[in-house]
């Protein structure tokens, strides 16, 4: 998996970036192998935001999530992002193909 992040109104954090990438190998494990994550954070006003587009070959995601700390709204990305995989695996997992 190959990662890109974006900073806007906010300093380049290392820490924050690790946590990233830790996130997203747990999350990651469910369909991709071969994703890109786009990550981009910022701030407005007091809220943080963090929004995470993957391109991977099954499938587009996205995901946006707003937070007072900008570590929880990582969190709430990648949880919204794990519903997304664990539901497009579901769909090809239960996909039965049909006796012709």
């Amino acid at each position: 998996m190959k990662s890109n992040y974006a900073f806007k109104h906010l300093d380049y954090s290392d820490a924050l970036v690790q946590y990233a990438d830790s996130r997203f190998i747990e999350i990651g494990k469910f369909l991709l192998k071969d994703g890109q994550f786009n990550v981009y954070f910022w701030k407005d006003r007091h809220e943080f935001f963090a929004e995470v587009t993957v391109n991977s070959p099954q499938k587009y995601f996205k995901a946006v999530a707003h937070a007072d700390d900008i570590y929880v709204a990582m969190d709430l990305v990648c949880s919204k992002l794990e519903k997304q995989f664990l539901k497009i695996k579901e769909v090809y997992t239960n996909h039965k193909k049909s006796a012709a």
